[in-house]
């Protein structure tokens, strides 16, 4: 990712945070500074460029200027430039090069290591337990695994205290409901079939990312 895509990834931040901080809607934001809702939506979930007179329109209607949001977001932009760590726990090699390629065209910065089946998903989560490893920021399952499956992974994760709060993201191929109901229980964070067509699959990935590393505020690493 360019020095310009991190610094208006943080001023989508900024926005967002100064917006939530006045008790304003998008749609106050939006009137305020006589853009359209929609775009306003695009700019903090940094899907949209925007251009320098959207900007001092939007920072008039936030009670701040184009200077302090550029050099604030600068500052941001500086300390995060280390990628999201993702673990992918997948033993498909077509799904996991779809994946890497979706992966490699988000806008955000990422990394991937991949765990091809259960029983080394299981060590490589004994030495996230113990601190031998860092630990990843989301996690990507699937269900079915060689050795130890995808089910009884999830609540390994979830049961220790190292590892809850990570997202996990159950990627599979199926849509049973039976399936859904049960990793939830397990405390899943999301569960998602894997598209068949590779533009849907794109879109998929990218909107998964986007919401944990864009729209929500996760714990610091």
């Amino acid at each position: 990712m360019s020095d310009s895509q991190y610094l208006l990834g943080a001023i989508a931040k900024l926005i967002r945070k100064r917006r939530e901080q006045l008790g304003m809607s998008q749609t106050e934001l939006a009137e305020r500074s006589g853009l359209h809702r929609t775009y306003i939506n695009s700019i903090e979930c940094g899907t949209k460029n925007i251009s320098i007179d959207s900007l001092k329109n939007i920072a008039d209607a936030l009670d701040t200027t184009v200077s302090d949001l550029i050099s604030k977001a600068e500052e941001s932009s500086r300390e995060a430039g280390q990628p999201i760590k993702i673990l992918l726990i997948e033993d498909n090699p077509a799904d996991i090069f779809m994946f890497k390629r979706c992966v490699k065209q988000n806008a955000l910065p990422t990394s991937v290591d991949v765990i091809e089946n259960g029983k080394k998903a299981q060590e490589q989560i004994e030495r996230y337990i113990k601190g031998e490893d860092d630990l990843p920021e989301i996690i990507f399952l699937d269900l079915n695994l060689p050795g130890t499956n995808g089910y009884d992974l999830l609540v390994e994760i979830k049961g220790a205290e190292p590892l809850r709060h990570i997202p996990v993201i159950i990627l599979t191929t199926s849509s049973n409901q039976e399936d859904v109901r049960k990793t939830y229980a397990h405390f899943a964070n999301s569960f998602l079939t894997k598209p068949v067509d590779p533009s849907d699959y794109e879109r998929a990935i990218n909107n998964v990312l986007t919401y944990w590393f864009a729209t929500s505020a996760l714990p610091g690493k």
